[in-house]
Parts: structure tokens; sequence; C-alpha cells
């Protein structure tokens, strides 16, 4: 692949427990945060020890809340439209202005839509019995059940934003996200589209979800993510709607990391049953993810794993990643292992692109953030690590290449390999207005969007920079559309 035709991840946006954007959800890694809460009487989803659960989750804030007018849907079919679809619009948006473009100007393009989600049978229950001789019935039965198919996740950031590329979900359970980001690589590389939307979504709002995966000893009965640890004894269910944006090297404004491989595989036939994950399926398949990359594995400098708490997938994942990293290429230096879900808990669906940007966000802070309720690691990992290595506090880290792992129950593996982008900000960004006062224009929903920003402006001068004003510029030009009621108030500093 020449350089032109590099794969570059531009934009990135989330909701993710105890954070309501990408910063906030850094804060919290860096700062050690424990993102799985016990419910209280203002974000409880059920009933408090109902069923005898463990209440502990990571839960996204402010589901409820949608901007209907915004996005141009009707009201009737917004209050019915699944809360995960509604945040799949809103971080679909932030994603592409985060990436320096305005949304509006990708009507019409080869834009695809991909979103990696989890379907649990039994889960989205019956809508109300219909009377077909009354029209509201049949209305309102109709706007439940169209709301709230996950099928059309994708299709709705399709129609509202006006993309005409592929627009599809993808269901492999924990590794979704990672199969649409794969799909999404392949379609850039083959040319049928010009820019990817990839999304992954999990949120719980089924208490018996949670009830029977405590029974089978899947999920921790304390309600702690201690990933890795002698104590770990299952995950935690934990929210999180993620997006990342994909387009082509040349015409990217802002670059997180370049996409050097993408690959999926799958177990096949395993004695010990479907379940249960293998070692030697996912080395092989960080092996030729490298190998399609022609990247010296001893290069890759830091790994995201996929663990998540459980007593058999961790210890696979570990040995797969060690054999593949370590081993084999003689390693003798410590390669760290990141485990996000000692922070958030197990975003299923969501996971795999949440790990891409908790990756790139390690590249822009250059510091890998600390690995939370990891006191001892467990036995039979020990003779891993060293060389991998689990940090616990904050390491300072040198960007290059980075390896993420996903895998999903039913045996569906993925893996990718992304790399920094290698320039460096100098002291002459900071230099935005020597010679003249530079007036910068913000526009919002309201006037609290406006000071919103300000506020940002002034609380982090470091990232107000020429290239941060330069992302601004297309993206707050806003032209009346039928499509959306837009921005209607306007403020601008110097």
């Amino acid at each position: 692949m020449s350089l032109n035709d590099d794969i570059v991840i531009s934009g990135m946006s989330g909701r993710f427990p105890l954070s309501d954007n990408i910063d906030e959800f850094a804060d919290n890694l860096y700062n050690g945060i424990d993102m799985v809460t016990d419910a209280d009487d203002s974000d409880s989803r059920w009933p408090k020890d109902l069923y005898g659960i463990n209440s502990r989750q990571g839960k996204v804030r402010d589901f409820d809340r949608f901007d209907v007018f915004f996005f141009g849907i009707m009201q009737q079919m917004a209050d019915e439209i699944d809360p995960q679809s509604r945040k799949l619009l809103e971080t679909t948006y932030e994603a592409i202005v985060d990436a320096g473009i305005n949304p509006s100007s990708l009507r019409g393009t080869k834009t695809g839509v991909y979103v990696g989600v989890s379907t649990y049978a039994m889960t989205d229950s019956y809508p109300e019995e219909v009377q077909p001789d009354i029209r509201m019935s049949k209305q309102s039965v109709m706007l439940q059940t169209m709301g709230n198919m996950k099928a059309l996740y994708a299709n709705r950031i399709s129609y509202v934003f006006d993309f005409k590329g592929p627009s599809l979900i993808t269901d492999t359970a924990c590794s979704a996200s990672f199969v649409a980001f794969n799909l999404a690589i392949n379609d850039l590389k083959l040319g049928n589209i010009d820019y990817a939307v990839v999304g992954g979504t999990h949120m719980t709002f089924e208490p018996f979800l949670v009830q029977n995966l405590q029974e089978m000893n899947v999920c921790s009965p304390r309600g702690v993510s201690s990933v890795l640890d002698q104590e770990a004894d299952g995950f935690v269910k934990g929210d999180a709607i993620a997006c990342v944006f994909l387009q082509r090297r040349p015409s990217a404004r802002r670059i997180y990391a370049s996409v050097l491989a993408s690959r999926v595989n799958v177990d096949g036939k395993k004695t010990k049953g479907m379940f249960f994950p293998s070692t030697e399926a996912q080395e092989e398949l960080m092996i030729m993810t490298y190998k399609e990359a022609n990247v010296d594995p001893l290069k890759v400098n830091y790994f995201e794993a996929h663990c998540t708490g459980t007593r058999v997938g961790d210890l696979q994942e570990v040995k797969a990643i060690y054999n593949a990293y370590c081993s084999a290429p003689n390693r003798e230096d410590y390669l760290p292992l990141g485990v996000l879900k000692s922070n958030t808990g197990h975003t299923e669906a969501a996971s795999g692109v949440s790990a891409i940007i908790k990756t790139c966000t390690v590249f822009e802070r250059e510091c890998i953030p600390p690995n939370i309720n990891l006191k001892q690691i467990k036995n039979e990992i020990k003779h891993y690590c060293p060389p991998l290595y689990p940090n616990t506090k904050p390491l300072a880290y040198k960007p290059a290449i980075a390896g993420i792992n996903n895998f999903g129950i039913g045996g569906v593996n993925g893996h990718v390999l992304i790399e920094c982008n290698y320039k460096l900000a100098d002291d002459n960004g900071l230099e935005i207005a020597e010679s003249i006062p530079r007036i910068v224009n913000i526009c919002g929903r309201t006037e609290a969007a406006i000071q919103h920003v300000f506020d940002f402006i002034e609380k982090n001068p470091h990232k107000i920079t020429r290239d941060f004003l330069a992302l601004l510029i297309d993206t707050m030009k806003v032209s009346p559309s039928v499509n959306s009621t837009g921005f209607p108030y306007r403020g601008l500093f110097n």
C-alpha cells in the first residue's frame, strides 16, 4: 500500500461510563478512576438488589436526552427509538466534526456505515397489543417496532446524514465492532467507499441478563472488574457507544493513527466446545496480521488486550500474545499491556472500537494509563509477565506501533495494528495571531453550547494551536438546511 493509499483514523467520539466525551474518558483513564459504579436512585435501571444480582455496572449517563430537531427526526419516532441508536447519531456527528469535516459536506458521498451490536435473545420484549381498528394503535406499534430494530442502527445513520455507501450492522458478540472495522477497511482498500463511520454499541437495560451471567459464573458476583488479578471472578457489564471516522491519508485534516493491517478469523471446531477461546487461532491471526503489514513484531511497543476478567479467556489470550509477540521473535524488552475493561467493565460489541479510541489516546498523550484493580497477577499468568507488562501506574511512552486484540464468545477473533502520527507539535503552533488579531467564529445549538467551547479554549491553552483552529473552520460553516434546525446561536472571540 502506498502512502497515498494509507487509511487513517481521523476522528473519534464516544459515550463511556462516567464519560460524556473522549476528553472525560481519557481523564478518567489517566486518573485511575473505576468507571464501574454502584447504582443509586438517580441512575438505577431496575430496583436495587433485584434477584440478588450485584448492581455495580459501567453506565452511560443521560441516555434519555436527544435533540430530535437537530437530526430531523419526527418526535413520535424519536420517542420510540432505542437509546443506543440515538447516541450513535450523536457520536457519528461528533466523530466527523472531530476530523475537521462539516458533516453536511458528506451528503450524497460514498460514505459507508458499519456498526457492531450485541443481540441477546428475548430482550426487546413485545410491543403493546395492536388494535387493527384503531389508527393510533397501529401507528404506535409500528413506531415501537421500527424504532427498536437493531438492524436499523446503521441505516438510520445513513438516512439522517444522507450517506450513499454500504450501511450494515455486524454481530459476532464481543468482537462485533472489530468485524465492522475490518469490513470498513476492506471497502476502503477496494475503493468501494471514500469515507467510513465505524461504530460499536452496548448498553444493558435487562436485569435478567446480568442475573443469568452471574448464576453461570461469567459475570463477577462482586461487581469488580479485576482483570488479570488473582481475585478475578468474571467480567462486569459496561456501557459504551463509540465511533471512529476513517478516510485515506491525502484527504485527512487530522490523523490520530494509520491502520497498518486489520484481520479477522474464527476458531473453528474445538474439542473443548464452541465457547472456549482458542490460543492457537488468536496467535495465528496475530502473526498473519503483522506479516501482512510487513511489521517486525518487536517494533510493536504497546498492546491493548481484550482481557475481560474471566477465568478461561484471559489466560488463553495472554498465551497467544506472548507466543506471537514475545516468544516467536525473541523479545528481550517489556511489552506494555493495556486492559481497558479494568476501567470500564466489558462493553461487549463496543469493546473493539473503544480499545482503538483508548490506543489513539495513548498515542496522543504519550503515556499509557494504569490498569486498575490489579493487585496480584494471576498465578497462571505470572509466567508471561514479564516480558508482558500490565502497568498499574501511568507509564511514559514513545508512540510507535500498537497491536489491539478482540474476540467473541462464538470464536470470531479480530486483530488490528495501528501506527501513531509522527507529526509532532511545536511551539510555533501556539503562535496563532502574531501579526494581526485572529477572530474565531463559533456556532451552536444553544448559548450554553457556545459557552462550553469558550470554556474549553480558556481551560486548555496548550491545545489551541493553529492546527486546532484550522479544524474548526469548515465545521463552523453552517448553511440553512431542510434536514436540520441547525445552529441558531453564534459567538466569536479573538
